[in-house]
């Protein structure tokens, strides 16, 4: 049995969120603010789903949901059990977002534009920087391809294992952007001079023992250093980047984004930003 899956399903409109671990998630606490603030009759909830579950769940989500989030490390695999994809998986590669209409699933994308946001709100131009990313899984996938769309000059990968990253290196150098590759133990070998370091692993996430292998003195002050761990907000890396002098943006800005774009897709609303800002920054306060 799914754990919490019958919890929510009282309501108009069922939402959960999917992955494991899923404990530090904060999306509930966002989405809900949104759907309390706009007086919709909606749920989102969170469900524990492990590898060897992940089609039982999508197929018992297809009954009871009307959409869900997708999170580590279900967001390449789970393109599989799609009826339907939306272009922007098609761009990245994994999928973060699922409609459910009529019990067909459609994958979607997010991540990329929430990523990007952020960045675009300060008036901050990626184009011909030098980029370091850390990770190779779904959340990096879509981070490369906003880089990438963007028109950076460069892009290091610093990756644990190389097994599921070739594909992503050959997207890069497809687009005739130069790609390196490294060994993310090995990183801050790499780190000074960057223009922009992006950190797409969950290195740093609350309740793991690691976090990003980079210390201030691996950091320059004209760097960019982008934290997608929004839990906590101010994870050891951009403790570190600070330090450094270094330009940050945290990665709840990006939580937002992704989530303000995935109520646009299942209910057709400009989601309260503000509100959702509000309730995730609450959230980590305790």
């Amino acid at each position: 049995m799914l754990e919490g899956l019958d919890s929510i399903t009282k309501s108009r409109y069922a939402f959960y969120i999917i992955g494991y671990p899923i404990e530090h998630t904060l999306s509930p606490t966002m989405h809900n603010a949104v759907f309390k603030a706009l007086n919709i009759d909606a749920r989102y909830d969170i469900l524990k789903v492990k590898d060897d579950m992940l089609k039982y769940a999508v197929d018992a989500l297809r009954i009871c949901s009307n959409g869900f989030n997708v999170t580590i490390p279900h967001k390449v695999r789970i393109i599989e059990y799609m009826d339907a994809l939306d272009d922007s998986v098609m761009r990245v590669g994994a999928v973060n977002t699922v409609s459910n209409s009529d019990n067909i699933l459609k994958g979607y994308n997010t991540d990329y534009y929430g990523f990007i946001q952020p960045i675009k709100s300060r008036g901050i131009k990626i184009k011909g920087m030098n980029a370091l990313v850390l990770g190779s899984g779904g959340a990096a996938r879509a981070v490369v391809a906003a880089l990438m769309d963007e028109h950076v000059a460069s892009i290091t990968l610093a990756i644990r294992s190389s097994d599921r990253s070739d594909a992503l290196i050959k997207s890069i150098r497809s687009r005739g952007i130069g790609c390196d590759v490294v060994m993310l133990r090995d990183v801050s070998k790499y780190s000074h001079g960057k223009d922009i370091i992006v950190n797409a692993t969950p290195l740093g996430m609350r309740g793991m023992s690691d976090s990003v292998p980079l210390s201030s003195k691996d950091i320059s002050s004209s760097s960019i250093v982008y934290d997608l761990v929004y839990n906590p907000k101010d994870t050891q890396l951009i403790k570190h980047a600070r330090e450094a002098g270094a330009t940050v943006i945290y990665g709840y800005e990006m939580l937002v984004e992704q989530g303000a774009k995935a109520l646009e897709i299942w209910l057709g609303i400009d989601a309260p930003r503000d509100v959702m800002s509000d309730a995730v920054l609450k959230g980590l306060s305790h």
